[in-house]
């Protein structure tokens, strides 16, 4: 059996590498795309444009997150299907990101009062802390004992790693060198990969210790 503090810090680096590249890589490719492809455009038609962008980065996004995830869980969870838990994180940081532009992107659209924002804002935002986590526990069933904690425990990691996407780009002027933004944008995916791997290493630590094993023989 590895070291549970191994397997914490095994889960907390891939996290972070993940979302170094998939945060941290990604939106800079997509932001490139995006400026040539709206170039000219009127604000509604670009925002469109810039919307698709966005959900089909998080699809990438997700799929890098859950493949380097899966490095690690295959070691622990010899029966996990990684295709699937690769597939499963996609699609939800996919969704996560369709809803989380979803409201800026009408606002750029149709106009959008502050009171329908955060009407649209509540439900989103718990729908995306919980994306993730439902998507991957249905790929643990079968293998751990209650995987909803799983659900719970990526809540509260994404809870505490998130913020950091939003604090450290609003604290940058408009007129900010690329080069920063780059490099801001790059921090952040460091330091949200690096809280929420942290914190659902714990959780995964607990969860890999109840597996459950196939009759007749160890996992």
């Amino acid at each position: 059996m590895i070291a549970s503090r191994d397997v914490w810090l095994r889960w907390t680096v891939a996290f972070t590498l993940g979302e170094l590249v998939g945060f941290g890589g990604i939106p800079v490719l997509g932001a490139a795309v995006a400026l040539w492809l709206t170039s000219g455009l009127e604000p509604a038609a670009r925002s469109i444009v810039l919307y698709g962008i966005a959900v089909l980065g998080g699809l990438g996004e997700g799929a890098v997150l859950g493949w380097f995830q899966a490095r690690v869980l295959c070691r622990l969870l010899p029966r996990l299907d990684s295709r699937q838990w690769i597939l499963a994180t996609a699609i939800a940081a996919s969704f996560a990101w369709a809803l989380g532009m979803l409201a800026p992107t009408l606002d750029d659209v149709i106009g959008l009062t502050v009171p329908a924002q955060i009407a649209i804002w509540i439900p989103a935002g718990i729908v995306i802390l919980l994306s993730i986590g439902t998507a991957q526990a249905l790929v643990l069933r079968g293998l751990v004992e209650r995987p909803s904690t799983w659900v719970v425990a990526n809540v509260l990691g994404w809870l505490a790693g998130l913020p950091w996407t939003f604090a450290l780009p609003a604290a940058l002027p408009e007129n900010a060198p690329a080069y920063v933004w780059v490099t801001t944008f790059v921090l952040s995916g460091i330091l949200m990969g690096a809280t929420a791997g942290a914190i659902t290493g714990i959780a995964l630590v607990r969860i890999v210790a109840r597996r459950v094993r196939p009759a007749g023989g160890p996992d």
